[in-house]
């Protein structure tokens, strides 16, 4: 009986110091989230002043560009540091770090070469005069952006390794300081430029600020060149599902842009591009502390105590739920009226979009259940759900813009998700996890965010 009591103390104990962590982990990464995109909204507000849409719709096609040629080189170094049992080792690092390196230079080759290639097809007029690709600035500008890439290669590892153990003050603050000098070169040069280059030069001195930061203001390893083979065999090996994964991924996340950078112009593809960077910004918050506190405290569960992985991916839904669905209720009321307030009247036809792009957030289940597949293994399972997701929303999206354009091709960028619902709940079924009441808890949540919209909408 007294080894009873003690083991439910020792038990209660750890609890309640994994809870302080967590809780700490979450406050940072929250609080970084939202000073975050607090710069970038306000910077955003500064440069769609001070700049005209279809520069924004060319960097959104170089974004775009850059994220699926990161996406399908992913062999997931960092998810691999985070859960391997060699995840502290300096070889093990050092061997990831030069695997990185040699990734960042992939990608900015495939970049340089698509920027050629658009070139050829604008000399050529292969292109579309009504085409977001027939911008002439396209190909060079992305051929200079793909040096972010690069760049980003040779951050150290001490980042992942900080996100590994969930010790994230740091790394948040960091981050914020190299956004916070990109921002400021890049407001600076659009005040004097009013050019498409300050949004260039503001990625640029990001990436370089971070590399510098990651490894002078940074405590840990310090890399160097290293190739091991059993580290190599180890990351590739994990990595391959990942790399599936990250491969459909980029046309989930990023084909949207793609397709209707080929139907619309550039205006049309910048102005859609701002109402996306409102509603993800929100959306990003919970992937963001999906992959740098949940992922790792599931990662942690399933290695000590599998047995409670259920009971704690609940307790994050419950909070993650209420969030999301309130704020999608919230959006749905007040997204015109936002940005009305925001924008010029350049960018008024964002309004409607925002409100049902914000329908999304009411869909973040499936995002966090790929933290605990990942976790105990089953990388198997996220690639399937996402495979099935693009092409659900990679067939809707050109489909509803044919039948009602752009208005009704926003729908499918909305609620694609819903079609892997059901595969994921037969996933958690047969883990052992799945509880329906929990599920659907939360949906209430939508009307009172809705509530609120609408009252601040009518007083507006």
């Amino acid at each position: 009986m007294i080894n009873n009591i003690a083991v439910k103390g020792w038990r209660g104990l750890l609890e309640k110091i994994q809870n302080n962590r967590i809780f700490k982990a979450s406050s940072w990464v929250l609080i970084g989230y939202v000073v975050s995109q607090v710069l970038r909204l306000g910077s955003n507000l500064i440069m769609t002043r001070l700049l005209v849409p279809e520069m924004f719709g060319i960097m959104a096609l170089c974004q775009t560009f850059l994220y699926i040629l990161a996406m399908i080189s992913d062999v997931g170094i960092g998810p691999n540091i985070i859960r391997s049992k060699r995840g502290e080792e300096s070889e093990f690092l050092n061997t990831a770090w030069t695997l990185q390196i040699l990734r960042g230079a992939f990608i900015c080759l495939l970049v340089v070469l698509a920027a050629l290639g658009i070139g050829y097809a604008q000399t050529n007029q292969m292109i579309g005069e009504t085409s977001a690709f027939s911008e002439p600035q396209l190909p060079i500008i992305l051929a200079v952006m793909s040096l972010t890439a690069f760049i980003s290669g040779f951050k150290s590892t001490n980042l992942i390794l900080a996100n590994r153990n969930i010790q994230l003050t740091r790394l948040t603050i960091l981050e914020l300081i190299s956004q916070l000098f990109g921002l400021v070169v890049m407001i600076a040069w659009a005040f004097i430029a009013k050019s498409i280059w300050a949004l260039v030069a503001g990625a640029l001195v990001s990436a370089v600020s971070l590399v510098l930061l990651s490894h002078f203001a940074f405590p840990g390893v310090a890399n160097k060149f290293k190739l091991e083979r059993a580290a190599v065999s180890e990351i590739i090996n994990y990595g391959k599902w990942i790399l599936l994964t990250s491969i459909v991924t980029a046309m989930l996340n990023q084909g949207d842009r793609l397709i209707l950078g080929s139907l619309v112009d550039a205006t049309t593809l910048g102005i859609y591009s701002i109402a996306l960077f409102l509603s993800t910004s929100l959306l990003q918050a919970f992937m963001k502390l999906n992959g740098m506190v949940f992922f790792p405290l599931l990662s942690e569960v399933a290695r000590e105590r599998e047995n409670e992985l259920a009971e704690v991916y609940y307790k994050i839904r419950r909070t993650t739920d209420a969030a999301a669905i309130s704020m999608a209720g919230f959006l749905f009321a007040f997204g015109e009226t936002l940005i009305n307030f925001l924008y010029d009247d350049r960018y008024q036809a964002a309004g409607p979009m925002l409100q049902i792009l914000a329908l999304a957030l009411m869909l973040t289940s499936p995002s966090i259940s790929s933290a605990i597949y990942f976790a105990i293994g089953k990388p198997k399972y996220v690639t399937i759900m996402v495979t099935i997701e693009s092409i659900v929303k990679l067939t809707l999206l050109p489909t509803l813009y044919v039948i009602g354009g752009m208005n009704l091709a926003v729908w499918a960028v909305a609620l694609f998700t819903i079609s892997i619902i059901p595969i994921d709940f037969y996933y958690k079924h047969k883990l052992g996890i799945l509880n329906l009441f929990k599920e659907f808890r939360m949906l209430p949540c939508f009307a009172l965010g809705y509530l609120l919209g609408w009252l601040i909408s009518f007083l507006f």
